[in-house]
């Protein structure tokens, strides 16, 4: 940081930018607090979502396992190609704190039988389920991805404020104290000096009688 003048003036902007830096640091820990806040409570969701996914996942391996042994895996597979589809995402920014957070979304995954490509009839009942299993766990995960990214991106927002927090508070508001210490010290020593000087000068030069 350059010195400021050692003057009244020099004086005043080093304790105007001392204030303003201040005012800074004190926004920025609101703005962590709430961003501390709105993670925690992702976090929650996440851990609930994760372990829908969970269960999700173990009903449709089980499922899968299931039709495997009651169709086959070539008949599985042959229904499979066709049931294959691209799934459309809309990923939309929201912002918290000025923090921009990415949601993902997509439209309604579980397809009735007569829309995953074949005639209805040609699955069995076990492969139908498994095939909705894996579509209800995808819908799970996609929730999950777009609360997982929300909370990475707040996450690393915190520790970027924290680091600003850090360099005012550690670095740039000491510095302008010292500053203004500095800068005062010099001004009261400077005043000293002008009145033994003008003492000085009085009783050289005594007014006349």
């Amino acid at each position: 940081m350059s010195r400021a003048a050692t003057t009244r003036m020099g004086l005043l902007e080093v304790r105007a930018r001392r204030a303003v830096a201040g005012k800074g640091a004190r926004l920025l820990r609101a703005k962590r607090e709430v961003l501390a806040s709105e993670l925690w409570k992702l976090v929650h969701d996440v851990l609930e979502g994760r372990a829908r996914l969970d269960e999700a996942l173990r009903r449709a391996v089980k499922a899968l396992e299931l039709a495997k042994a009651l169709e086959g895996e070539e008949r599985l597979a042959s229904l499979a190609l066709p049931a294959a589809r691209a799934v459309p995402l809309a990923v939309t920014v929201r912002r918290v704190w000025g923090v921009p957070t990415p949601s993902v979304a997509a439209p309604p995954l579980v397809r009735a039988a007569d829309q995953r490509g074949s005639s209805p009839v040609s699955w069995g009942p076990s492969g139908a389920a498994a095939a909705r299993h894996h579509e209800e766990s995808l819908e799970v995960l996609l929730t999950i991805a777009s609360k997982e990214l929300h909370l990475a991106r707040l996450g690393e927002e915190i520790q970027e404020t924290s680091r600003r927090i850090n360099a005012l508070e550690q670095l740039v508001l000491p510095a302008l104290r010292a500053e203004a210490s500095r800068i005062a010290a010099a001004l009261d020593e400077r005043d000293r000096e002008d009145a033994v000087r003008l003492r000085r000068f009085r009783a050289r030069h005594p007014r006349p009688a």
